[in-house]
């Protein structure tokens, strides 16, 4: 018995240290597969010093902002599954050059060889290129039962070579998600939810609220673009969703690490900024908001806003903040981040 109780303790101390190492990692696993085009794996260079891993290592979301480069083939193998599930993967390349990537690919971009179909965005023929975030697959599977903290995925892709380098320079200036055009595209089948990819910036906001980080942003769909009609029968001319984190986001596996997380639905401690062709415009759809259920008054700054509790769902049973919406001429702006964040950023904003 007692030699069984020394053999059970030996065995609990290399199980708690082999966790203490796999909580170490967390690191941003940068993986090309060997098969990839030249061209790209060239590409990937400039990923380096990238201001969407300074702040995911600002926030505690990684352990370093210098990527590891891996071949995308030995992730594959079961007994790379841990190493692939504890840490950040950012996949780059072609679907039918990367099996890792069409691995973790998803159901949101339908992507082949020179054509691309994505709800919101219509079916297009031509070079595009994508940026995609979410949840690591890995982490976030039957495989793993429990785990202190989350991961990320972020998939940089396209339909051509040229679509996928377009991609890198878009991730580069902070996309997390979108489709970024690489020429000339044609649109080859239409519908009312058709949206011409592009690649527009958004107006800048400051990188650092209190200990929040900006990430990145990401480049909302013809979907989103068409819900303002509902108000006052304006729609934007552009929209962007400029992503914050703060310390620790990542630090447990919830509803609130969606949220708060880079998943093109993750609207927490977001600015989401809607340009309408006039100020008029935008002061209407503005208006008609107050009307709506649950809105209340009030003002940070000097500015009105009207404050809304974000919504729950069969999937959020509890809300995680407060949506602020203000106007300043032609822009209609909602903050989800908390009002400490919110009344410093209004005290940034340039009207």
């Amino acid at each position: 018995m007692k030699n069984y109780r020394t053999i059970l303790t030996v065995l609990m101390i290399v199980l708690f240290f082999e966790t203490f190492a796999i909580a170490q990692e967390r690191q941003i696993l940068l993986a090309v597969s060997e098969k990839a085009d030249p061209a790209i794996k060239n590409a990937v260079v400039r990923l380096k010093n990238c201001s969407v891993f300074t702040a995911l290592t600002a926030c505690g979301g990684a352990a370093d902002t210098q990527y590891v480069t891996i071949d995308s083939e030995t992730l594959l193998p079961d007994s790379a599954f841990q190493q692939a599930a504890y840490n950040n993967l950012v996949i780059v390349g072609l679907p039918d050059q990367d099996a890792l990537l069409q691995k973790c690919w998803g159901h949101q971009i339908g992507l082949r060889s020179g054509e691309i179909e994505v709800l919101g965005y219509g079916k297009w023929k031509g070079d595009f290129g994508t940026v995609e975030c979410d949840r690591n697959p890995f982490l976030y599977s039957l495989r793993i039962k429990d785990h202190p903290y989350s991961t990320n995925i972020i998939k940089i892709s396209g339909t051509s070579v040229a679509g996928v380098i377009q991609a890198v320079e878009a991730f580069r200036n902070g996309l997390l998600n979108g489709i970024v055009p690489a020429g000339q595209g044609k649109l080859i089948e239409t519908s009312i939810l058709d949206c011409k990819p592009d690649f527009v910036v958004p107006p800048s906001l400051p990188n650092e609220l209190d200990e929040f980080r900006q990430i990145g942003w990401t480049q909302p769909n013809e979907i989103e673009y068409r819900a303002y009609i509902d108000l006052a029968g304006y729609q934007p001319e552009k929209l962007w969703r400029i992503k914050y984190v703060k310390p620790k986001i990542f630090d447990n596996v919830s509803g609130e690490s969606w949220v708060h997380g880079l998943h093109r639905l993750s609207y927490g401690n977001a600015v989401t900024i809607a340009q309408f062709a006039s100020a008029e415009e935008a002061t209407k759809t503005w208006n008609a908001l107050g009307q709506s259920n649950g809105a209340k008054l009030e003002t940070l700054n000097s500015f009105e806003c009207y404050r809304f509790e974000q919504p729950t769902d069969e999937a959020f049973d509890k809300s995680y903040g407060d949506v602020r919406y203000f106007v300043s001429e032609k822009y209609l702006i909602a903050v989800s981040l908390p009002q400490q964040q919110t009344e410093l950023l209004l005290k940034n904003y340039k009207r």
